[in-house]
């Protein structure tokens, strides 16, 4: 098999772990949705040519989150490792800060088209997280279980700001697809 069909396989099985990573994580946000709660699936980001955005969502408190799927082989640990994000062994390519830089690319955009501050989070699928869950260049990083948990325990009181707030979010970061 030549290096650029492997590399066009490797490519389309990202794609279709993430399809499925996000999948689980839309299912996680479900009954969020259903209490009320602002959750967008895959919204397309103004100001990016091929990222999206996973999964945004807006609290009852106006608290905003970008929210990385990620579904990683449970083989390795997700860790941090000199600041850097990693899963699986350096020789095979376990430095993962692509992933941080993008997902901080993406919060930096949509804090932008909403005028709002907003957090971003990833969420890992299948790999263990080391120590339960750690923050990497201000990224907290957790099994996806813990998402909704987090994101409800990290809420505050009610802002009436919400509603506004997460119209505004449908408007301007519209489907990706």
């Amino acid at each position: 098999m030549k290096a650029h069909t492997r590399r066009a396989d490797a490519q389309a099985a990202a794609c279709d772990a993430g399809a499925v990573g996000e999948a689980r994580t839309a299912a996680l946000l479900a009954p969020l949705e259903a209490a009320g709660w602002k959750v967008l699936h895959d919204r397309r980001i103004p100001g990016a040519r091929r990222a999206n955005a996973d999964h945004i969502v807006v609290t009852p408190a106006a608290r905003v989150y970008v929210v990385d799927s990620k579904l990683w082989s449970a083989k390795w640990t997700v860790h941090a490792e000199g600041g850097r994000l990693t899963h699986g062994d350096a020789a095979r390519g376990g430095d993962r800060s692509r992933s941080v830089r993008s997902l901080l690319f993406e919060t930096q955009l949509v804090e932008r088209a909403l005028e709002w501050p907003v957090q971003p989070l990833m969420v890992i699928h299948n790999a263990p997280v080391a120590g339960g869950r750690f923050v990497v260049e201000g990224i907290p990083v957790m099994p996806a279980h813990m998402l909704v948990q987090a994101l409800v325990l990290n809420d505050g009181v009610r802002d009436p700001r919400a509603v506004l707030l997460g119209e505004r979010a449908e408007r301007v970061l519209p489907p990706y697809r």
